[in-house]
C-alpha cells in the first residue's frame, strides 16, 4: 500500500520525504522489522522507541513515525505527529482496509466479568444466527475457531489485522474486551463501537495507573460519543452510578439492587446453576444459566441488556444464555471424590476473589482450601488485600507462584503473607502446590485454584513455560 493512502486522512504535522513510497508491513517493535516496514517510534514508559530508529532503518524500515524529526545516518521518510500511539491505531485501521468499519463491534470494559460477559453475549448472537468473533483474555474466536493472543486487548496493529481476518471470514458481530490499558494507551482510536459495556470497578492495575481515581478515569474516558453509540452500565456499581449520571451517550442500565432498565428477581442457586426472573424493559422471562454465583447473574444481565440494544428478542436471549455450559477458566468445577471438588477460576483482584470465594463458601459443606499467588510486576498493593479475602472465606491456603515474570517470587509471597490470618503453606512450584491441596482435601471439601484460569503458560524470568491449572487437576483425577 502507498504511504499516502495510509495517512491521507490522518493528523500529520509534517511529512519529511517521499509520500509515494510502498509500505508492506507495520511494526512498533524493534525485533519485528522487515523490508518495507513503517515503524512507529513510541515513547514508552521505560524506553523511548525513537532510539531504535537507526536499527529500524538498517533492517529495512522505509518510513518512521516520530514525535520529533530525527537526524539519521541515511535519509528516510519521516512522519512527524503529535501522538505516535494514537496515530498508530489510525494508520493500522487504514492499512487493514478499515475493516473495523465493516463489522459491528461491542466493547466490554470493567475490572471483573469481561470475559464471561463477552462469551455469554457471543452465545446469544450465535443463537440469533449471526457469525461472530470474540477478542479477549482467553484469546481470539472466529466462528468457534480459537487462536491465541498475548493481551486482553491486542495492540492496534494486531487488533486491526484480526478485524481484517474477521471481515474476510464474513463475521457480523465482534465482541471484545476493552481493557483500561487499551483505553489509556489509545489502542481504540478510530473504532466505532455499536455499544460500550461497563461491568464493574475494583482495585487493579495500580502498577500502571497512579491511583484508583486515574484507573477509574480511564474507564470513564471510553464512555464518549467518540467511541460508542450506546452505553450499557451496571447500576449497582459506584463508578457505574457516576457514569450513568455523567454520560453523554444514550444509556441502558442493569442491576439487582438499584432501579434499572434490566433487573433480576427471585434469584436461586442449585447444583444445576442459577435461575432468576428477568425484567427486560418490562418484558418478563425465566433465565437459567449453568455457571453458578451471584456475580454470574450480573454477567447474564449485562449480556441481555446489550442484546436488547441490538434488537434481539427475549426468547432468543434466554435461549442463548442457557446454551452456555462452561467458559474456559471461569468457575470450572471438577469432581474429585467423596463429594470433594476443585474449582479453577481466573479471579485475580480482591473483588474477584471475594465473589468466587463467597459463593464457594456458601456451597461447601466441608472446608474451603485455596491455592493462589499474585502476578509479578503488577499491582503489588492488591496482594495483601487478596490475602485478606482468602483468610476471610477459607480454612487453609497454599501460597504459590502465579506469573512472577521478572520479579522475585519470594518478594511477591512476602506481600501476600502480610494479609494472611489463617493457616497456610508456601510452595513456589505451582503444580506441587495444587497437588498438595488436592491431596489434603477430604469429604465435602472444596479446593479453589485461583489466578490463572485458562492460561496455558507460566511466565518466569522472561520465559513462558507450558502450564495450565486445569491440566494439573485432570492429571490428579486420572
Amino acid at each position: 500500500m502507498k504511504l499516502n493512502e495510509i495517512i491521507c486522512d490522518l493528523p500529520v504535522k509534517e511529512l519529511i520525504g517521499d509520500g509515494d513510497i510502498n509500505v508492506d508491513y507495520l511494526s512498533c517493535r524493534a525485533d519485528k522489522i522487515r523490508q518495507g516496514t513503517l515503524f512507529f517510534c513510541i515513547k514508552g514508559y521505560t524506553i523511548d522507541g525513537h532510539v531504535f530508529a537507526e536499527k529500524a532503518l538498517a533492517e529495512g524500515a522505509v518510513v518512521l513515525v516520530v514525535e520529533r524529526e530525527l537526524s539519521l545516518t541515511s535519509p528516510i521518510t519521516q512522519i512527524v505527529v503529535e501522538n505516535v500511539r494514537a496515530f498508530m491505531a489510525l494508520a493500522a485501521k487504514n492499512f487493514f482496509d478499515c475493516s473495523c468499519d465493516k463489522l459491528k463491534i461491542i466493547g466490554v470494559t470493567g475490572t471483573n466479568g469481561k470475559t464471561s460477559t463477552t462469551y455469554i453475549l457471543n452465545a446469544i448472537l450465535k443463537q440469533k444466527g449471526y457469525k461472530t468473533g470474540v477478542i479477549g483474555t482467553n484469546g481470539i474466536l472466529i466462528d468457534n475457531i480459537h487462536f491465541l493472543t498475548q493481551l486482553t486487548t491486542p495492540d492496534p496493529i494486531e487488533l486491526h489485522e484480526w478485524f481484517y481476518k474477521m471481515h474476510l471470514s464474513n463475521v457480523d458481530f465482534v465482541v471484545m474486551e476493552a481493557s483500561a490499558h487499551a483505553i489509556a494507551l489509545d489502542k481504540l482510536e478510530g473504532i466505532n463501537f455499536e455499544a460500550g459495556v461497563f461491568t464493574n470497578f475494583g482495585q487493579d492495575h495500580l502498577d500502571f495507573f497512579d491511583d484508583l481515581k486515574a484507573y477509574g478515569e480511564a474507564k470513564k474516558r471510553y464512555f464518549s460519543p467518540k467511541y460508542i453509540k450506546i452505553a450499557i452500565i451496571n447500576a449497582d456499581d459506584k463508578l457505574g452510578a457516576e457514569l450513568i449520571k455523567e454520560n453523554k451517550v444514550p444509556t441502558l442500565t442493569y442491576g439487582i439492587e438499584n432501579p434499572s432498565d434490566i433487573f433480576a428477581i427471585d434469584i436461586k442457586e442449585s447444583e444445576q446453576g442459577i435461575t432468576y426472573t428477568v425484567n427486560l424493559c418490562d418484558e418478563i422471562a425465566s433465565v437459567s444459566y449453568a455457571l453458578k454465583g451471584r456475580f454470574n447473574v450480573y454477567n447474564t444481565l449485562c449480556a441481555s441488556a446489550v442484546a436488547r440494544t441490538l434488537g434481539i428478542n427475549l426468547a432468543e436471549i434466554t435461549q442463548g444464555i442457557s446454551s452456555v455450559t462452561h467458559i474456559d477458566g471461569r468457575n470450572e468445577v471438577f469432581t474429585l471424590r467423596n463429594g470433594c471438588r476443585a474449582v479453577v477460576d481466573f479471579a485475580h483482584t480482591p473483588e474477584g476473589f471475594k465473589n468466587v470465594l463467597n459463593y464457594l463458601k456458601s456451597t461447601t459443606q466441608g472446608k474451603l482450601l485455596c491455592v493462589f499467588g499474585c502476578g509479578g510486576e503488577r499491582d503489588k498493593y492488591k496482594r495483601p488485600l487478596i490475602a485478606k479475602e482468602v483468610s476471610h472465606f477459607c480454612d487453609y491456603a497454599v501460597i504459590t507462584n502465579d506469573n512472577p515474570r521478572y520479579e522475585n517470587p519470594q518478594s511477591i509471597i512476602r506481600d501476600i503473607i502480610d494479609g494472611m490470618t489463617i493457616r497456610y503453606d508456601v510452595i513456589e512450584d505451582r503444580q506441587t502446590a495444587i497437588m498438595l491441596a488436592l491431596n489434603l482435601a477430604s469429604d465435602c471439601d472444596t479446593v479453589a485454584i485461583l489466578g490463572k484460569g485458562a492460561e496455558r503458560y507460566q511466565e518466569i524470568s522472561g520465559r513462558k513455560y507450558p502450564f495450565n491449572d486445569i491440566d494439573i487437576v485432570k492429571k490428579y483425577i486420572d
